[in-house]
């Protein structure tokens, strides 16, 4: 903006600001007195105020991307747009949720004034923003909690969570982890609907998992059944298992959808598998989704590479020792 007066041109002061959204203190350092504000704000004037140090420079009535850009100015520093908004401007669609434009303050700020179709929510936990077209903006978690925890319907709080975990790629162990951290009322319903995803993801894999061993020409696993060594003693839980080469198959899905303990967890059983002799495969569920070929490929190379090799003294619980291979006769020379 410029300060000179002299040449200062009102007709073009509408191209300076962002959004056409002008602060009065700032028409005034451009030289634009009180009385012109307030004479080009009368009635069917050029310019209107949409909040008493506000103007707004059209007479068009202001649109969603102005009120929000009004309503950070009017919060002032280190506002961030959270909520349905944010989700937008994320990419997301908003699952059909109607919602005032929802602003993060400092809990040491003073509740700003209202502001039309805006409310402010201080809070402790204020996120860094991430700043997209302009606006200070909330990562995508934190923008989908604040979202979910303020609707009563099921069905938007699972529709806003799926979308944000599979358009948005933000683990379950993610926003559960938001939802510990910002905590407050209103998240029964958003953890109920999370484990429900997860419940369905999980199942999801598993399905894809044992329609690709169809497909693979393989022997049928065992799903899900725990491994032991020879003297009982429990090694692990596979989630799937060719018993007669002692072959094990991961579906990792700590890399979608667990924390980092159950991740931790995961990694443990994968390490104790593999110490005590056992060929551990491992692949994700976007894998299975996107990329089934190079999967059967890589479980049938590896259940020839099981085969091969003198097997372990593993077994499934519940199973009878398995019997040695014969070894195939010489040929005679």
């Amino acid at each position: 903006m410029t300060n000179d007066r002299a040449l200062l041109n009102i007709d073009a002061i509408p191209s300076v600001f962002d959004h056409l959204v002008a602060p009065v203190r700032e028409l005034h350092a451009l030289g634009i007195s009180t009385h012109a504000i307030y004479e080009r704000c009368r009635p069917g004037g050029p310019w209107q105020r949409i909040e008493p140090n506000l103007v707004l420079l059209t007479d068009v009535p202001p649109n969603r991307t102005q009120r929000i850009h009004a309503a950070l100015k009017v919060a002032g520093e280190g506002a961030v747009l959270t909520g349905v908004d944010a989700l937008k401007l994320h990419g997301m669609s908003g699952c059909r949720l109607e919602s005032g434009i929802h602003i993060l303050i400092p809990a040491r700020c003073r509740q700003p004034g209202l502001v039309d179709g805006a409310f402010f929510d201080r809070t402790r936990q204020l996120p860094e923003p991430l700043h997209i077209k302009g606006f200070p903006v909330a990562p995508l978690p934190r923008a989908t909690v604040d979202t979910v925890r303020r609707t009563q319907r099921g069905d938007l709080v699972e529709d806003v969570l799926a979308e944000t975990i599979y358009k948005g790629k933000v683990t379950p162990a993610t926003l559960r982890d938001e939802l510990d951290r910002v905590g407050g009322a209103g998240l029964t319903l958003p953890r109920r609907k999370l484990a429900e995803i997860d419940d369905k993801v999980r199942s999801m894999a598993q399905g894809w998992a044992k329609r690709l061993v169809q497909q693979a020409g393989l022997p049928t696993p065992k799903w899900r059944v725990p491994i032991v060594s020879p003297n009982g003693t429990h090694v692990a839980t596979a989630d799937a298992w060719w018993e007669d080469v002692a072959l094990a198959w991961e579906v990792d899905s700590y890399a979608f959808d667990l924390s980092p303990t159950d991740a931790t967890a995961a990694l443990t059983r994968a390490a104790r598998l593999t110490a005590s002799g056992v060929l551990v495969v491992h692949t994700t569920p976007s894998q299975l989704k996107e990329e089934p070929a190079k999967v059967a490929d890589l479980l049938r190379g590896a259940y020839e590479k099981a085969k091969a090799r003198p097997r372990p003294e593993v077994r499934a619980r519940c199973q009878k020792k398995p019997k040695p291979r014969p070894t195939p006769p010489r040929q005679p020379a």
